[in-house]
């Protein structure tokens, strides 16, 4: 983005481009760009820095979504900030911070605010979700629903039972669209235990109970920080309450997951955190992740069937390689395994395109060319483009995993319709052009130079890496490209 030019024209820019899809179904979108929005410094970028410094930098009614994580004020080293203030001041910050939050989201906008307990003295717990619970009231903010999240692993304890779940108090901001605050639960609907004709084609409503596992220690996506938070979490908030080119902000980066999973679900994101060493990482993570699901999956396929680390390979032959895995690209094949009209509904995501009486032999057909994850059956995709983009989005995205067969297949259906979208004229142009997209986009995995592109990484530990990472302006952004899913 160039000096002086507002996140509007990048808006702009970015939809003369490529077709861009989202899911299926979901509310109007509230168009944040419709208002003059400087944001030169900040588009899609992690800025180092206290959030209470920086926030007078975004402007007001701006902001679809926050999904943060606070200090929990229990005396741990967070590289930069000292987590052991007395109740007042640390109450007293909170608030401040809370009051540029309601500023800047969009009137009926949400705020995410994840929290566990904090101690007082003698050993007894204080859930941070009541203490700070009447500062949100004081301020209008309304309580839309209160977030289970429950996980395996957890601290042990000799006196009380092992800590296994956090909190996340789900905030609308008041004002006139306050009681049509954006919930949409199509994306997110997951798998069902048992096939009965009165469920939904594409899965169950997850509910307010989460259960994903903590990240595990020594694992890929573990960082320097002592607090990841899952991907699957940001995820299903990112796709419930925002649209694509929404803006998500962090207040508490942290290990960057919220910034990371709006680039990937093709929205603008923006964070600020205060330790140097958490930023670096952060940024460091954003830059392995391609922005929005068709460049996300495209790029999982390159990294699989392509390029290996290392390697470089001229720009025509990485397009031409590519177009041949994914030839023939059309889902027509399979109207031999589904009939077309409910193919069609698969593609198009529409629970009422198919009869109740048909739903349980409709998901047993899609089960045998998708089977349910974890369930230790072999496919038989007898055509192979479904099975491998279905492969690519379970690397792309973690949440991808706990989807049904019938939705995961639309996911795959809803991708392959929206590349062929963009290659109608000149396909080997077109090709050519995404892949550069995607280069762009990636620019921690990705390097293009005198036409050719090369693997650099493929993000397995972004703990190790970071000592390799550039310091100063260009290390702090990830520029702002095209949208093309």
């Amino acid at each position: 983005m160039g000096k002086g030019e507002k996140l509007s024209d990048v808006r702009s820019k970015s939809n003369d481009t490529l077709p861009q899809e989202g899911f299926r179904g979901g509310q109007e979108c509230y168009n944040l760009y419709e208002r003059l929005m400087d944001m030169t410094d900040f588009a899609d970028n992690i800025v180092l820095g206290d959030c209470l410094d920086l926030f007078p930098k975004v402007e007001d009614n701006s902001v679809r979504t926050m999904h943060t994580s606070p200090p929990y004020n229990i005396a741990r080293d967070y590289e930069g900030y000292s987590d052991d203030l007395n109740e007042k001041e640390y109450l007293d910050r909170i608030k401040e911070v809370l009051s540029e939050c309601k500023r800047t989201l969009v009137p009926g906008g949400a705020l995410f605010w994840q929290t566990g307990y904090t101690t007082e003295q003698g050993g007894y717990i204080k859930p941070l979700d009541h203490l700070t619970f009447n500062l949100f009231r004081e301020l209008g903010f309304h309580l839309k629903d209160r977030i289970i999240w429950r996980y395996w692993g957890g601290m042990a304890f000799k006196s009380k039972f092992t800590n296994k779940h956090e909190t996340i108090l789900w905030w609308v901001k008041p004002g006139v669209r306050t009681t049509k605050s954006r919930f949409d639960v199509f994306p997110v609907r997951e798998a069902t235990k048992f096939h009965d004709s009165r469920n939904n084609l594409f899965g169950r409503n997850p509910g307010n109970v989460w259960e994903v596992d903590r990240i595990a220690f020594g694992s890929n996506d573990q960082t320097s920080h002592i607090a990841v938070f899952p991907e699957e979490i940001s995820d299903r908030i990112v796709l419930t309450t925002t649209c694509e080119d929404d803006l998500v902000l962090d207040p508490f980066c942290g290990s960057g997951t919220v910034c990371k999973m709006a680039k990937a679900r093709g929205r603008h994101f923006l964070g600020f955190e205060i330790s140097p060493l958490y930023h670096r990482e952060s940024v460091n993570r954003v830059s392995l992740q391609a922005r929005g699901e068709l460049l996300s999956v495209l790029s999982e396929i390159l990294k699989e069937h392509i390029l290996r680390v290392g390697e470089s390979m001229k720009l025509s032959m990485v397009a031409e390689k590519v177009n041949t895995i994914l030839s023939p690209l059309s889902l027509e094949p399979y109207e031999k395994i589904i009939t077309k009209p409910y193919l069609d509904a698969l593609c198009e995501g529409r629970e009422d395109g198919v009869k109740k009486s048909d739903k349980i032999s409709l998901w047993k057909d899609v089960e045998e060319i998708l089977p349910p994850v974890g369930s230790g059956r072999t496919g038989n995709d007898p055509f192979g483009l479904v099975s491998l983009v279905n492969g690519a989005y379970m690397k792309a995205y973690k949440l991808h995993k706990v989807y049904g067969s019938a939705m995961r297949f639309h996911l795959v259906a809803r991708w392959v319709n929206s590349l062929r979208r963009a290659l109608e004229q000149d396909r080997k142009e077109a090709w050519r052009y995404i892949v550069s997209c995607l280069v762009n986009s990636e620019t921690g995995s990705y390097r293009q130079e005198h036409g050719r592109i090369t693997l650099v990484s493929r993000g397995n530990r972004i703990k190790s890496d970071i000592a390799e990472q550039p310091t100063g302006k260009d290390s702090q952004r990830e520029g702002a490209v095209p949208t093309l899913f």
